[in-house]
């Protein structure tokens, strides 16, 4: 029942549906309920919530998989210095791809394949990079391994299906018949190595989005292999003005082990709870609405059950607006 729940939720909540390229994006072949139109407003964060929100997502395992692995040590400190959502599950949806849409959009788009935007482009303007803008916040999507920017094709350990923003037309261009990817794309959906150059420039994105590679991110590589990768890029991040000034890291997996749908989540932050579990049954509409709030955006728009979704705030010591 929990798991036709959530697909209805999806197919409830509005803002367009996937078009394939090669028809009219008005003949939409995913579920997608009537547009619904975002308004320019002043973001009002969360008192104290003064720096960025960082995403940092990982791939294909549960929390046992993770959490008391000794080939996780770096992981699993943090997991101990920060808050767990123990009760955490992905929106019950398989494979990766509508999974990484719902953490921007707060639904899946009726997708259930890890196809290149080629395949899927989805008609909607009210994902989070809209609120965003409409808010007058920066955000980036840093990509590992995708070297130019606005990476429609996935090649070597680059994966699209990791990388949501790519398939949304307002970002990526598409005009019925063809991409036209935007000066939009360009400066917004960047390889992972422009991290570096704008932590050096004191210029991080008030909303950062991170995929490391098909390796790093425990796709194809190991459990080691990750740890390693986070406990090498991690600091950086901590070490920024960004997180340390009120600023938040979401460290989350897309989706359980084998189908399952029990991955890890970890929020690190001066504001989280130290060691914190909790066992609140969150999904991943929560952790949108969450970010959300934080940033004080709009919140999931165009779903009628918006209201009804928990926000992961027992996870802070900081109490949310």
């Amino acid at each position: 029942m929990r798991k036709l729940a959530a697909l209805v939720l999806g197919m409830a909540a509005c803002g367009g549906g996937a078009s394939s390229p090669g028809s009219s994006p008005s003949s939409p072949t995913a579920p997608g309920g009537p547009t619904c139109d975002l308004t320019a407003t002043t973001a009002t964060p969360t008192a104290g919530f003064n720096g960025s929100v960082f995403t940092v997502v990982m791939e294909n395992h549960s929390r046992k998989d993770i959490l008391g692995n000794g080939a996780a040590p770096y992981i699993n400190q943090l997991a101990n210095s920060g808050a767990v959502a123990a009760g955490y599950h992905d929106p019950y949806i398989h494979p990766s791809e509508p999974n990484y849409l719902w953490m921007v959009g707060g639904q899946g788009y009726g997708i259930a394949d890890d196809a290149d935007p080629s395949a899927h482009s989805i008609d909607s303007t009210t994902h989070i990079a809209d609120q965003l803008e409409l808010a007058g916040l920066s955000w980036k999507s840093y990509q590992e391994s995708m070297g130019s920017p606005c990476g429609l094709t996935s090649k070597g350990r680059y994966a699209a299906k990791h990388n949501p923003f790519v398939y949304f037309d307002d970002i990526n261009g598409w005009d019925g018949k063809k991409f036209q990817p935007s000066q939009r794309c360009t400066d917004h959906v960047v390889d992972y190595s422009e991290l570096d150059k704008d932590i050096a420039a004191n210029q991080v994105p008030k909303y950062v989005f991170i995929t490391p590679n098909l390796d790093n991110d425990m796709h194809d590589g190991t459990i080691a292999q990750g740890d390693a990768w986070l406990s090498q890029e991690l600091p950086k991040i901590m070490a920024t003005d960004a997180f340390k000034n009120g600023g938040v890291i979401f460290l989350l997996w897309d989706e359980g082990s084998n189908g399952a749908d029990d991955p890890p989540f970890i929020a690190i932050s001066s504001l989280a709870k130290s060691g914190m579990v909790s066992n609140t049954a969150y999904d991943t509409a929560s952790y949108l609405k969450t970010v959300q709030t934080i940033l004080g955006l709009d919140k999931l728009p165009c779903n009628a059950n918006a209201a009804s979704i928990p926000e992961m705030t027992d996870l802070f010591a900081q109490a949310m607006n």
